[in-house]
Parts: structure tokens; sequence; C-alpha cells
């Protein structure tokens, strides 16, 4: 059984009916299986249930075939609104002198002799021209900052950029050293200094040979660049444990705790980032997660998760992953628009402290880090939220030997990424036994996360195949009006929805990397490849979505299985 996590200066509440982390106590909660069987059981219920009601009620059905792809049209609507805003503060973030925002921040008399400069830039009719909107923009932010540093002043929250010292854990197993290499030479050419960064490479005791061997060469290139160069083995079989990058990383953060305790570092000022072994980041990541880190109230309480663009190896990988990877780059763009929605996924950075407090990553689980969300999110009694990082971090699409394995391979990463549903019952029986959130708060957040479960698993079967149901069960339907417009009806409703994809397939012909191996019909071919969406919304979304539900709903629980990444060059 796993302890709440005890320290002296959390602001943890602790409690008799809170079952948080209590492992052995919540499985046996009478509830538990139940809940574990809803998520599947709402996906099936949709499909089984208009093909029953269309033999008595096929009007009924049309009905509601209509309105949930209306619906739908609205889901796609704002899914282009949102990812368009992500992109512009994604491409506004890399324009930004995230250095002199924590020059500012070191030196707060600076501010107001700042905010003058750019008043008078504003005010000075000489400067009305294309660059007075980004004027305008600097003025608004910096006077910003100034209210979010009194503010830090005030809760006694305020911080100097010295005090911090960044950890980067850095999970790997059966990489290629090229790869590797790649991925911690992006590391050393940060903006950021990388003196001020204490890497910890974090192989398994199943792969030491591997591990040692790449891990020194590694120290050999790169180690004298980073403050702390540390090198740890995960033991294998380890009671409570299941395979998987959360145990790697659990045991990893506790042989780091070793050394900050040795050091007197405050968990504080530690910002560790968990990265994945194909994680490269734009030279711009650190410095601003410094920037953020230090700017925001409560900064211990949030999760700072990047922008995740799958384009390492973009060019590589057959269409179809292309379009999987992008589909999920543009995912998580637009939720980050919706803080309620965005979750921790993947590679991301935390506070020491709240490593500390939500006790590591729970080495039990796959999803480790949505579990972690939801952990802090209830610890924090609903504080805790995601700060976007628009930087980038760039990690690689699945590609394998052939084809047809790096078809596999991606689905079973798709699969792993929709087990995400398992937190359902741990969620909403931590969130519901909470005494310190109301009860409307708990009820949105529990429909909010079946919401999004049904959505994924039953969106594009029931758009592609519901319009023929009623008419194919029920032979008196096909005679009426209703029958004959209702494929029309969908048709239209889907035509508008296409418009997301016309979004999509612009917003990739800018963010993917040009190469001069790729001429003009490379780049079209680029946009094109967008019409396969239907296909793939299906088999490489919808489906695996329904496998992980329905594996959870009868209890075959999923097993943690590396993807396979490779790069032709």
């Amino acid at each position: 059984m796993r302890k709440l996590p005890l320290h002296s200066r959390s602001p943890i509440i602790h409690y008799s009916l809170f079952i948080i982390l209590t492992k052995n106590l919540i499985h046996t909660h009478p509830l538990w299986r139940t809940l574990e069987i809803i998520p599947g059981a709402l996906a099936w219920l949709t499909f089984l249930v208009p093909v029953l009601l269309s033999f008595f009620f096929p009007n009924l059905v049309a009905s509601f075939i209509i309105i949930y792809t209306i619906i739908w049209l609205f889901r796609s609507i704002k899914l282009s609104v949102n990812l368009f805003r992500s992109y512009r503060l994604v491409k506004k973030a890399l324009h930004t002198n995230w250095q002199n925002v924590i020059d500012l921040n070191d030196h707060p008399e600076r501010i107001s002799y700042e905010i003058k400069k750019l008043s008078q830039a504003v005010n000075n009719k000489n400067s009305r021209n294309s660059a007075s909107p980004k004027i305008k923009l600097a003025l608004k932010e910096t006077q910003k900052l100034q209210t979010d540093l009194v503010m830090l002043q005030q809760k006694g929250q305020y911080k100097k950029s010295k005090e911090l010292v960044h950890a980067i854990i850095y999970v790997t197993y059966k990489e290629s050293y090229g790869l590797i290499r790649e991925s911690i030479k992006s590391y050393t050419l940060s903006k950021y200094p990388p003196s001020r960064i204490i890497f910890v490479f974090a192989g398994e005791e199943r792969d030491q040979q591997n591990v040692l061997e790449i891990s020194q060469k590694i120290k050999h290139e790169f180690g004298h660049k980073f403050r702390r160069f540390m090198i740890t083995i995960h033991p294998q079989n380890i009671p409570g444990e299941i395979k998987g990058k959360s145990a790697n990383a659990t045991f990893a953060a506790k042989e780091l705790k070793k050394i900050l305790d040795q050091e007197k570092i405050p968990y504080d000022n530690i910002i560790i980032s968990n990265f994945d072994a194909d994680t490269v980041v734009h030279p711009l990541y650190f410095t601003e997660l410094t920037a953020k880190y230090l700017t925001t109230i409560d900064r211990t309480e949030k999760t700072y998760q990047p922008t995740h663009m799958f384009h390492n190896n973009i060019w590589d990988v057959p269409m179809i992953m292309r379009i999987i990877a992008l589909s999920c780059t543009f995912w998580r763009m637009a939720e980050s628009m919706e803080q309620d929605k965005y979750k921790s996924f993947s590679s991301r950075s935390l506070s020491f402290k709240m490593v500390i407090d939500v006790d590591y990553w729970d080495t039990a689980v796959i999803p480790e880090d949505s579990r972690q969300y939801w952990t802090a999110y209830a610890i924090y009694n609903g504080r805790h939220k995601l700060v976007p990082v628009y930087c980038p971090v760039y990690m690689d699409a699945v590609l394998s030997d052939t084809y047809l394995k790096t078809f596999r391979n991606q689905y079973n990463q798709l699969r792993r990424w929709a087990w995400g549903v398992c937190d359902f019952p741990f969620m909403a029986l931590n969130l519901w036994y909470h005494p310190h959130l109301k009860v409307s708060e708990k009820i949105r957040r529990i429909g909010e996360f079946l919401k999004n479960t049904f959505f994924w698993a039953t969106g594009p079967i029931l758009i592609t195949f519901s319009g023929f149901i009623p008419g194919l069960i029920n032979a008196d339907f096909r005679n009426t009006v209703l029958a004959y417009n209702l494929p029309n009806t969908m048709s239209d409703i889907m035509l508008l929805a296409s418009g997301g994809i016309f979004v999509c397939a612009i917003i990739s012909l800018i963010l993917i990397p040009k190469t001069h191996t790729r001429n003009f019909l490379g780049r079209l071919s680029l946009g094109l490849q967008w019409l396969l969406v239907p296909i793939t919304s299906i088999f490489l979304s919808a489906i695996p979505a329904l496998d992980a539900q329905t594996r959870l709903m009868f209890g075959k629980y999923l097993e943690y299985r590396v993807t396979e990444k490779a790069r032709k060059k």
C-alpha cells in the first residue's frame, strides 16, 4: 500500500474518507469494478441501442443521429478555432525574448522604466506603424509581469532565477545510441545554460549492458556540460511495480532526491522534467519554462506542459502514420486552449516539491501522466492546473521495419494512450469523497471525463455508419421523407465539419520542417494526405479507444509495451 505523502510545507489535506493513493483500499471499493465498466458500456450501448430501436422507433433513431452529428460539427469548429489560437501562441512564444522576462523578474526595479519606455513608444505619433501592435503587446505583458511579481512578493513566493536548478529524468529502454544522442544534444544546445541542469540517465536493469555502454558514451561527450550527470539502473521485479516508464522515473527521482538532500537544495527550487527518450527540445524551451515557473502564482502546484510535435522523423514515416502524428500534435495544441480539459501528457515539467507531494509517479499503472494529474488535482483541492509552455518539444512518430509492424505499433501506442480510461474509477471515487470540492465541480469533472472518452470511441464510427442503420433495419422507414433526407443531411453537416481538416492541412504545411529533399509535390502530398482522415479516425483512433474501454469493461488489463521508434536518417 502506498501511503499518502507527507511534507511539512505541503498544503495537503488529510482525512479518513479520502482514499487517494491507498491502492489496496481503493481496489476493494464496492463501486470500483462498476466504474470500470461504465465507459465501455456507454460506448457499446450507443452502438447497440440505435439498432434495436430502429425496429420500433426509426424516427427517434434518425433524430438522435442528426443531433449527434451536429454536436460533432460544433466540436470540429471549436477544435479548429482552438488550434488556430494555439498556433498563434506557439508562433508568438518562438519570437518572445524569454531571457528578458527572466532578467526583469530578477530585477523588478527595472520594470517601471521599461513600462515608461514602452508607453512613450505607444503614445509617440511617429511610432504608429506596423510595429505598434507589437509594442502595445509588449507593454501589456510587462504590466502583467509587474502585477504578478507584486502578488508573488505579497504571498512570499518571489524567487530569482539563480535560485532555480533544472533536473531532467531521461527514461530509456532499448533505444538506439543515435536517437538518444540527438535528444541529449538538444539539451546541451539550449539557450538556457546546461550547467544549471542535473541530468539523470535512467535505464533498466533488464537492458543494463546497453544502458551502461550508451550512457558512458553520452557522459564522455556531454557529461561535462551539465551541472551533474547521473546514471541510474532501475532494478527489475520490484514488488508492486509494473514494467513501464513510471517505475523507472520514480526510482531515478528517489536517487536524485538523495543528491538534493545532500546539497540542501529546497524542493521548490527544482524544476524536474520527465522526458521520453525521443524528446528533443526547442532551444528556447527551458528558457520559457524558467520564465513561466518564476512568474506563476502557486508555482509548485502546477504542471508545465510543453507543446508536443511529433516531427523528428515525420518525413520518414508512411503517410497514414504521418496523419496520426500530426493529429496528435494538433489535438494537444487545441486542448491547451481549454484549461479544464488540458491534462498531463508524456514529456512534461513540474516542481520537485509536487513530485514529493504526490509520491512520485504511480508505479502500478500505465497512464502515469494522467494518474499524476488526478492525484495532484485531489491533493491540492482542485487548484492543480497545467501551465502551457508553447516552445515545443519534438518527438518521434511511430516507425518500424515493415509497414505492417509500423501499423501494429501505432495501434498499440494509441490503445495505450486510450488506456487512460482506467483512471475513471480512481478520479471518480477520489473526487466524490473529497470534502473540499463542490458537488457541482465533482459532477462536472466526472461528466467531462466520460464525455471525452465517449466521443473518442464512438464519434468516427457513428458518423460514418449510423446514417444507414434505420433504413437497413426498418423497411417501412425507407419510404419516409426523413429516410430520404437523412444521408443528405448528414453529408451536408459533415461537409461543414471538414473545414477543420482544411485548417489542419494549412497549419501542417507551416509547422512541419522543410527539407531540401522535399519538393513541391512532397509538400502538396502533405496537404492532400488529410483526405485520409475519415479512414484513420476509425481504424487508428476510435477502434483503439473502443478496444481499451472494452478491455477495461471485462477486466482484461493492458500490459505496458514500449513503442518502437526509428529514424531513417
